[in-house]
């Protein structure tokens, strides 16, 4: 029994012997009788109980009835709070099947909730989704369309509905919907932005690349999106790039210097830029500027890609002489003179002076851990030479460090390369995915290509340096 009620009980009792002594000791006065009017009296006892229910039984009455109207919200608002949280639970399970990709299941839940909550936002969105996944397009559409009624300015449900019409084949619908979100609603629409930005990247149409970059960048930096920035100025300074490399086929040649500089202020790494901008040197007649801005490119930031293109523009020019010297004094120059060797000894073997060739190469057998390329360019410059077991021995090692012996098996769906059969692909699971490489088409691309490309695997950094073993 609580303390309050006990303490009730002691209090009434206390009255009710009140009330009992009181009587006995004033019965007389009590039974008294009080006139009414001339013929109708009362005992004086009837009157006072008279007076204390007509002002007690309104009192009570009020108050019992806000009691049990207030006790009645409450087990209704109980009852409603089960209902919203059972609808919840419901959604919830919902949303689980549908990230377990169990889309029936998520499809019966998802009903469950809109027979309750027929309006609901967003298990709209999220029915008409797991519709769509399910194969059922059409019902996916008419229930986001339905939705798009109930929020009509829901850009969320434009991007489900502009899905809907696209799986359904009705393209142009797609893209009006999203003509409208992009022109109706300013500070959104930056996944459209961006599916066109990659759409028009892929066509190659950089100036309307450009036009829509600028508006993601815009719109990142109004909500704040430090770190979407940093990462979209890669394809800003591609597609600014690619605007130089136009201007530069148009002949607008001040035009392209202009950008390229304007790159490498803001990215000294970005490579292209600077490979460009000697191009543009050459085009003015400059070829010693030109030679002198790869080889700072090479000074700089020791990419192989300079000295690529030193060796092919003296050999371009028919000045080879010029090359090796200027690729002698890389050698001297350079902190770790392993790639300027290297490109001497593959431009003496573009040049047929095969001595000098293996005499450069000969030197950085012992320091380059894994070259195919370099392997195969031995055995080509042996080969040339008549010394034919080196040949052979140089190109076995070239094809044992490349992989091509051991690498006979691939699996048909995801290409993995293995060096022996097995029944079931690691990497994707297929199971009698794995067969013997032994194509007709791979065969033929096999001996296709000249030596200087199978070199490609060094050129890109495919060896050890001195000082990184």
């Amino acid at each position: 029994m609580r303390l309050r009620t006990l303490f009730g009980l002691i209090a009434a009792l206390i009255v009710v012997v009140s009330v009992a002594y009181l009587y006995n000791q004033n019965v007389e006065p009590l039974n008294a009788r009080f006139q009414l009017t001339a013929q109708t009296s009362v005992p004086v006892y009837g009157a006072l109980l008279a007076v204390f229910l007509l002002g007690f039984v309104p009192a009570v009455t009020v108050l019992v009835t806000q009691t049990l109207k207030r006790d009645l919200a409450k087990r209704r608002e109980r009852r409603r709070n089960r209902e919203v949280k059972s609808l919840r639970g419901t959604f919830r399970r919902a949303i689980d099947f549908q990230a377990d990709g169990q889309w029936g299941k998520a499809a019966t839940e998802l009903e469950g909730v809109l027979a309750e909550k027929p309006e609901d936002f967003a298990t709209l969105l999220a029915y008409g989704e797991v519709l769509r996944h399910q194969g059922r397009s059409e019902e996916a559409l008419e229930v986001h369309r339905r939705a798009s009624v109930l929020y009509p300015r829901s850009v969320a449900v434009l991007y489900q509905l502009a899905q809907d019409y696209e799986v359904a084949g009705d393209v142009e619908v797609a893209r009006q919907i999203r003509d409208r979100v992009l022109r109706d609603f300013p500070d959104r629409g930056l996944q459209i932005l961006r599916r066109r930005r990659n759409a028009a990247l892929g066509r190659r149409e950089w100036r309307e690349a450009g036009r829509l970059q600028e508006r993601i960048e815009a719109m990142l930096a109004d909500s704040g999106a430090t770190v979407d920035l940093e990462r979209e100025a890669g394809v800003a300074t591609g597609l600014e790039y690619q605007v130089g490399v136009d201007h530069l086929e148009a002949e607008r040649i001040g035009e392209a210097a202009q950008i390229f500089r304007e790159i490498l202020a803001g990215h000294p790494l970005f490579l292209p830029a600077r490979i460009m901008l000697g191009e543009v040197e050459l085009l003015r007649g400059r070829k010693d500027a030109a030679v002198e801005i790869w080889r700072q490119g090479f000074a700089e930031t020791g990419s192989p890609v300079f000295l690529q293109r030193i060796e092919d523009h003296f050999i371009e020019i028919e000045q080879p002489v010029e090359g090796i010297e200027t690729l002698h004094q890389l050698m001297t120059s350079a902190d770790n003179e392993l790639l300027p060797r290297f490109f001497l000894g593959r431009l003496y073997a573009r040049l047929e002076m095969h001595e000098e060739a293996l005499k450069v190469l000969a030197s950085l057998e012992e320091r380059i851990a894994r070259a195919p390329g370099f392997r195969y360019l031995l055995g080509r410059l042996h080969a040339r030479r008549g010394e034919m077991d080196r040949a052979v021995e140089a190109l076995l090692a070239s094809v044992t460090e490349a992989g091509i012996a051991t690498v006979e098996y691939a699996c048909r769906i995801c290409r993995t390369s293995y060096p022996d059969w097995r029944d079931r692909c690691d990497v994707c699971g297929s199971w009698s995915s794995v067969d013997l490489q032994f194509e007709e088409e791979v065969l033929e691309e096999a001996g296709q290509g000249d030596w200087d490309s199978r070199t490609s695997a060094l050129y890109h950094g495919d060896f050890e340096r001195p000082d990184e073993t």
